[in-house]
């Protein structure tokens, strides 16, 4: 069995680089396509439209997506050059768990998703859950937790080391 589809998710953080690193590798052993998602946290909230659910204003996300595109656009030159033939990106305005766990792999078909561990503490992993442990058990495909870098060395991480958008 070989991956078709990939996915990782991109968010800024160490952890979700070595996931994309990782990912970029088992794409080129695969011959996969390789799918970059972003997602930028936004609330829902209840409307008259056929689906329930609206946003707020997304100008007011205009910022985080400015910003995203240009990571992702970078990524994508990276996967590039290492040889991943087809590359997507994308970046949606959502709940991160449900985007990346349920709602983009069913609408791309995708056969794994690759996502870095959590940087978040026991405290915070209580509180918000683990998007990574989250993706495990909803996910329609197969997950691969990433922890370590490309030498299976784990990486010395600050408890929590997302970037500033």
């Amino acid at each position: 069995m070989s991956y078709q589809k990939i996915l990782v998710g991109i968010d800024g953080s160490k952890q979700s680089e070595m996931a994309f690193s990782k990912a970029v590798d088992i794409a080129k052993q695969n011959d996969a396509a390789l799918y970059l998602l972003s997602v930028i946290n936004g609330e829902r909230y209840p409307t008259t439209s056929p689906s329930g659910f609206g946003f707020v204003d997304k100008s007011i996300y205009d910022s985080a997506i400015q910003e995203m595109n240009k990571r992702l656009a970078e990524n994508k030159q990276k996967a590039e050059d290492a040889g991943v033939k087809e590359v997507h990106t994308d970046v949606e305005i959502g709940n991160a768990k449900v985007e990346l766990a349920e709602k983009y792999p069913k609408d791309n078909q995708i056969d794994l998703i690759v996502i870095g561990a959590t940087g978040l503490n026991a405290i915070g992993r209580l509180i918000v859950g683990s998007t990574a442990a989250y993706t495990v058990r909803i996910a329609p495909c197969d997950v691969t937790v990433v922890k370590t870098d490309l030498e299976n060395k784990k990486l010395d991480i600050k408890e929590s080391s997302y970037p500033e958008i």
